[in-house]
């Protein structure tokens, strides 16, 4: 048993494990740091002892060791021993030997953090919805006018994107990271009727799923403890636009009730009741090919044609290769004016190093 906690100590997720009758009969170090508590004081005591805040029905050991079902991937909110608030994803199964139960062990893993960043971005996007300037100008958007290319594979991304503009349609944008993506979900939304409506994007591969969850839909207080009354991006851009940027990324549960939200028209808090409506357009955007996405199980077959009413196409610049003259002049301009220089084109072997890259 000591081999096994010695192993057990260098792996940084927290593990308890508790034996049929409720004694801790395991406690790692990563456990210990997170509940402020050291392995001896809790090695060989009866759990409620330990913990005598916690009881059958709060305690997701004790409610496994009874119940016998696993409990997988639940938020937990508490107060450590030194009066600390961390948040953890927690994963609680029962053990068995030759179909004996014998304990129940849970696995814990601190995102206090990520869940003070996640909160920090639904502040900075509740900030976001309202009208913000700087000085005499306002915040920083994009027009179809930035997009800058006279390719044919490019502008008729560009025609697509104009007409999608006119409609409410869904839209389901594929391009690889860096061909703009964004810069054609901002013209579409700044060309339709929401443009004075807040446009507000979410990158769908940031968060956990737990997380994104409460950053779509918001949190009712009391649905974990800590939390708290607040909307989440669905209620922040009600009447306007939601970039779901690398869609291919969230999990398929949380993709269940996306759909439901598309169909239904309304939003319900993370432990809420109340059903909430909301009118808003999403645009998703993939860095993958939709129908490689769609084969490989990694977007729901019903959510995939919900979105993809409007499909975009944006080409890489190696496939429009006739446009890297006119854009290299275009940044040469744009620099030149920001850096007070007077740099004039480009030699022949620079085009050709530019024309050759792949």
């Amino acid at each position: 048993m000591a081999i096994l906690q010695n192993i057990l100590n260098v792996i940084d997720e927290g593990i308890h494990v508790i034996d049929k009758n409720g004694f801790t009969i395991l406690y790692n170090k990563a456990m210990g740091e997170l509940e402020g508590m050291q392995a001896e004081d809790v090695v060989g005591q009866k759990f409620l002892s330990v913990f005598p805040d916690l009881n059958h029905q709060t305690s997701t050991l004790l409610q496994v060791l009874t119940s016998e079902k696993p409990i997988l991937d639940q938020s937990q909110t508490y107060m450590n021993r030194q009066k600390k608030k961390i948040m953890t994803i927690n994963s609680t199964i029962p053990l068995y030997v030759n179909n004996e139960k014998i304990g129940a062990v849970e696995i814990a893993k601190n995102i206090t953090r990520i869940k003070e960043l996640s909160d920090e971005i639904m502040r900075l996007q509740q900030t976001i919805t309202q009208p913000v300037y700087h000085g005499k100008h306002h915040i920083r958007s994009y027009s179809f006018e930035d997009l800058k290319g006279q390719s044919p594979t490019f502008q008729k991304a560009i025609k697509l994107a104009k007409r999608a503009a006119k409609s409410s349609s869904s839209v389901l944008i594929y391009g690889e990271t860096g061909t703009g993506k964004e810069l054609f979900v901002q013209g579409i939304h700044y060309a339709s009727r929401r443009s004075s409506n807040p446009f507000i994007a979410q990158n769908c591969a940031a968060f956990p799923e737990s997380l994104l969850e409460s950053l779509l839909f918001g949190t009712s207080k009391g649905s974990f403890t800590g939390a708290v009354d607040r909307p989440g991006i669905f209620e922040q851009a009600n009447g306007g636009t939601i970039l779901l940027d690398e869609i291919n990324s969230m999990g398929l549960q949380l993709q269940a009730k996306l759909l439901r939200v598309l169909q239904e028209g309304y939003v319900r808090r993370v432990g809420g009741l109340k059903d909430i409506p909301v009118d808003v357009r999403i645009i998703a955007t993939t860095n993958e090919d939709p129908q490689f996405i769609l084969q490989h199980g990694k977007i729901r077959k019903d959510l995939y044609y919900r979105l993809n009413v409007v499909n975009i196409l944006i080409p890489p610049l190696r496939d429009r290769k006739e446009d890297i003259e006119g854009l290299t002049d275009y940044f040469i301009a744009k620099y030149n004016s920001q850096l007070k220089l007077s740099v004039t084109g480009m030699d022949s072997e620079c085009l050709d190093a530019f024309m050759n890259y792949p």
